[in-house]
């Protein structure tokens, strides 16, 4: 289990259960704001969105329950975003990133991320997630079977800022949709995204302000151990040993074959390693690449567990991930197509 920072400070039932009734409810006012808000179908119809709130560590404190290949891949995401900009990151600072190649599932599902910074130290992050309906090269909606290489697929966008100290990168952000077909929807849609963004900041910082800062980094941190215990009564409640599994992705037609993706869980005590393994990537945009694969694990994990709140990174403490090497169908490298992983092969 992680140590607390927060050993010293008691907590009590009644405290513990309203921070986490706050969290909760801040993620679903960011739910709300994105449905209401958003101008294409994809967003107010489709709800092809996802919410996630994180500390500054940064460990993501609440899951939403959306979209759920969406929400794995936030985790390694949130880090590599948070690691690039370490030691630039400022109050009034607006993040968006869709790349695979940084983390993220497939490229039409863009992001943003806010810090939130309480007496001039940065908080949390709030994290929105929307699938757009286009995202730029040859062909609309992005999903381009013809696509050899990523590069035949979208407009990558890797962890760049479009406000800075609060004031939006008008350039950057016009380039941005200058590269995209529908402009007035994209536009519409990334309004809604930066707007549920700001909808969860103004949440977490009423609820330090009420709470104060030290009860509340006490009950998250009882919330994310919470999450790990029940994660890993759960293991210790299956035999040690090794389980394998496989599945085969049939040809899609292209001649590439079937394609067999194995999975292999490692149970000693109470850590739990899963990995898996995959054939080597190939020109069709069905490769996953590792951001994506984490999410299909998890999703997976989840559906056998069947635990109860609080759905937070607690959960993943013991757990491991292998994916296997890089160039593979589950571990893709630049510059492999991708589009269509979010339902194959994961």
């Amino acid at each position: 289990m992680a140590p607390s920072t927060t050993n010293n400070v008691k907590v009590d039932p009644i405290t513990l259960s309203v921070v986490r009734g706050i969290l909760e409810t801040t993620q679903r006012e960011m739910t709300l704001s994105l449905e209401k808000t958003a101008r294409s179908s994809v967003f107010n119809l489709a709800h092809d969105y996802s919410t996630a709130l994180f500390n500054a560590s940064p460990e993501m404190i609440l899951q939403g329950q959306d979209i759920p290949i969406h929400l794995g891949s936030l985790i390694p995401a949130m880090k590599v975003v948070a690691k690039y900009f370490e030691g630039d990151i400022h109050e009034g600072d607006l993040i968006i990133h869709n790349d695979p190649a940084w983390g993220g599932s497939h490229a039409i599902d863009t992001c943003f991320y806010k810090p939130v910074f309480w007496k001039g130290r940065l908080k949390y992050w709030t994290v929105c997630k929307g699938h757009l309906t286009d995202v730029g090269g040859p062909v609309p909606a992005g999903y381009n079977p013809n696509a050899k290489e990523i590069y035949a697929e979208c407009l990558r966008i890797p962890p760049v800022k479009v406000w800075d100290r609060g004031q939006p990168r008008k350039d950057v952000l016009n380039m941005i949709l200058t590269n995209m077909r529908a402009r007035r929807d994209q536009e519409g849609d990334f309004n809604a995204l930066i707007g549920a963004c700001q909808v969860g900041e103004r949440a977490l910082l009423n609820m330090l302000e009420k709470y104060g800062e030290e009860q509340v980094d006490a009950c998250i941190d009882q919330l994310l151990n919470m999450a790990e215990r029940q994660m890993r009564a759960l293991i210790a409640s299956v035999p040690d040993g090794t389980y394998d599994g496989a599945a085969i992705l049939e040809d899609a037609g292209h001649g590439f074959g079937d394609f067999e993706i194995k999975a292999r869980v490692r149970i000693k005590a109470h850590p739990c390693h899963i990995e898996i393994s995959s054939p080597p990537q190939i020109p069709y945009f069905i490769n996953s690449y590792e951001g994506n694969s984490y999410s299909g694990v998890y999703l997976g994990l989840m559906m056998f567990a069947q635990l109860p709140p609080p759905y937070n990174e607690g959960l993943y403490r013991c757990v491991t991930v292998d994916m296997g090497p890089k160039g593979t169908l589950c571990n893709a490298r630049e510059p492999a197509p991708h589009m269509n992983c979010t339902t194959t092969p994961m």
